[in-house]
């Protein structure tokens, strides 16, 4: 009887087995088509981007020429927007690799957490036994 009760106990973690492996399964073939559209996304997005502000110069410039007025920038505001746009892009740069370092850190720690695992489990495991060991038989704690 308690042989039949342990192999019902044990088919009950078939059901979560298969649905931990169709769960994961699923989440192995969507990832990647996901992480494609995100890239796809942000491609674009910095398209448009880069797409508007060229429009802008060239209109600025366009209407400009067009409109008869002999405009000079002054040397000093050129200095300046010219310095302003390397701050810019000194601050895109750290930003990144602030972002780059953050999330190798965190892989990283997934991957020691993941190469670690089975110790947690084996502690976990012998931790359960302890607990239990009081209330199981000897010939059960053998199998």
């Amino acid at each position: 009887m308690a042989e039949n009760t342990q192999k019902e106990k044990n088919d009950d973690f078939e059901v979560f087995e298969k649905v931990n492996q169709r769960y994961f399964a699923e989440i192995e073939h969507s990832v990647p088509h996901f992480q494609q559209t995100l890239f796809d996304l942000q491609n674009e997005c910095y398209k448009n981007w880069k797409n508007a502000i060229n429009a802008n110069v060239a209109l600025q410039k366009e209407l400009l020429g067009k409109s008869g007025f002999n405009f000079t920038i002054p040397k000093i505001t050129q200095k300046i927007i010219d310095s302003v746009g390397e701050e810019i892009v000194k601050y895109r740069l750290a930003s990144i690799k602030i972002a780059i370092s953050s999330i190798e850190s965190v892989t990283k720690n997934v991957k020691t957490w993941n190469d670690n695992a089975n110790v947690f489990v084996d502690l976990n495991r012998k931790l359960m036994h302890n607990w239990l060991s009081p209330f199981i038989t000897k010939s059960d704690t053998q199998k």
